[in-house]
C-alpha cells in the first residue's frame, strides 16, 4: 500500500531537484549569438581549439582545424550590432591587437541555428574577415586617388599658366628662327629667260 504522507514529502523535493537538473542542463544550450561569438573568439585567442570547435557548425569543423590561426596578439574582443534573421545571424566583431600600427577592423561573425543551438559559420566568417582587409585596401586606394585628384586640381591653374607661357616662348622662338633664316638665305631674283623661238 502507498503511504500518501511519504508522497507529499518526497514530491516537492523530487520536483525541486528535477527543476534544478533541467535548469542547469538548459543553461548551456540557451546561448545567444553574441554569447556564442564571444565564447568562440575567446577560445581561439586562448588557443583552445577544442573549445572553439564546439561552437562551430559541423560543416566548419574541418576548415577550423585545417586553418592556421594565431590570435595570441589580440588584447581585447568587442562585439557590436547583432542581427538575427530566422536561422542565420551575424554579430559585429572587433579584435584589437597589441600592435598599435594595425587598426582594429570590424567584421561580421556569421552564425547558423543548427541542432537547436547557435553555431559559428567559420567559412563565412573567414570570408567576412578577408573582405574587410580588401575593403580597407580599396578604401586606401580610393583615398590615395582622391588626394591625387585634389592635388592635381590645385596645381591645374599653375600648370595651365606654364603651358601658356611655354607656348608664347615657343612662338617667339619660331618667329626669331624665321627671321634668322631670312637673313642668312640670299633672296633669289628670278633670272631673265632667254627668248626662244
Amino acid at each position: 500500500m502507498i503511504d500518501r504522507n511519504t508522497l507529499r514529502v518526497k514530491s516537492p523535493v523530487y520536483a525541486g531537484l528535477l527543476f534544478i537538473v533541467f535548469a542547469l542542463s538548459g543553461c548551456d544550450s540557451a546561448k545567444t549569438p553574441d554569447e556564442v561569438t564571444r565564447s568562440f573568439w575567446t577560445a581561439l585567442i586562448d588557443n583552445d581549439l577544442t573549445t572553439a570547435e564546439s561552437y562551430v557548425t559541423d560543416a566548419s569543423k574541418a576548415s577550423l582545424a585545417a586553418s592556421s590561426h594565431d590570435y595570441s596578439n589580440i588584447t581585447s574582443l568587442e562585439t557590436g550590432k547583432m542581427i538575427i534573421d530566422g536561422d542565420i545571424a551575424s554579430v559585429e566583431t572587433i579584435l584589437k591587437s597589441e600592435e598599435t600600427s594595425l587598426s582594429a577592423r570590424p567584421f561580421e561573425t556569421a552564425l547558423v541555428f543548427e541542432n537547436e543551438l547557435w553555431r559559428i559559420d567559420y567559412l563565412q566568417t573567414r570570408q567576412n574577415m578577408a573582405g574587410t582587409v580588401f575593403d580597407d585596401f580599396f578604401k586606401s586606394l580610393q583615398n590615395l586617388g582622391e588626394r591625387f585628384q585634389n592635388q592635381f586640381e590645385k596645381q591645374l591653374p599653375l600648370l595651365e599658366k606654364e603651358i601658356e607661357s611655354f607656348g608664347e616662348q615657343l612662338q617667339k622662338q619660331l618667329e626669331e628662327f624665321g627671321r634668322q633664316l631670312e637673313k642668312k638665305l640670299p633672296s633669289k631674283q628670278p633670272e631673265p629667260q632667254p627668248d626662244t623661238i
